[in-house]
């Protein structure tokens, strides 16, 4: 890609590649005065440069989302989980838990 088609790709000014290639902060190819860009190197440098949350936020949207399920899956039960404590909600869980396994056997 030139810088044009480059500026097009990404969504950015020309003159801000100009700079990220003048601090050699994208991954580029001269061939004489001519800029080139591999699309693959590209988009690898995007990969690389983007910031991922850590694990323990996945960790709390797992727990957020079982829990938003396991409530679903007691409402089907008729069960209203807004009313129970938390050592009864533990309580289903683990019935819930030992009947899969029973099931599974």
């Amino acid at each position: 890609m030139n810088i044009k088609e480059l500026a097009e790709y990404l969504d950015i000014s020309e003159g801000t590649i100009y700079k990220k290639v003048s601090n050699h902060e994208i991954p580029f190819t001269k061939l004489g005065t001519l800029l080139r860009f591999s699309k693959w190197s590209i988009d690898q440098w995007i990969d690389q440069n983007t910031v991922k949350p850590p694990d323990a936020l996945f960790n709390e949207f797992a727990k957020l989302y079982s829990r938003y399920h396991f409530k679903k899956w007691l409402e089907s039960q008729g069960i209203n989980s807004n009313h129970l404590s938390e050592a009864e909600l533990l309580k289903l869980v683990k019935n819930a838990i030992s009947d899969l396994e029973n099931n599974a056997e």
